[in-house]
């Protein structure tokens, strides 16, 4: 039984030329091969107040942006993980 509510789905790897690797073992994910996929929002600060310094920027100037990264997972490491 797992825990945590959603079972992650595990897609084929159909990529000919750029072999995944898996972020966990670092093995190559072959063309073909099952593999899972996580995606993490990575926060970013920024401003539009350029034209002075960093240490000056006043808070209220900041914006808080978020980058998607995704990250590929063979399919022996999403089973250790349980998320299948």
């Amino acid at each position: 039984d797992h825990q945590g509510g959603i079972l992650m789905k595990l897609k084929k790897n159909m990529r000919r030329f750029d072999p995944r690797t898996c972020t966990e073992c670092k093995s190559d994910i072959p063309r073909g091969q099952k593999y899972g996929k996580k995606t993490k929002s990575i926060p970013y600060k920024q401003t539009l107040m350029t034209d002075c310094p960093k240490e000056e920027v006043p808070d209220w100037a900041w914006q808080t942006v978020y980058f998607k990264q995704e990250f590929d997972f063979c399919e022996k490491c999403c089973i250790k993980k349980g998320w299948v």
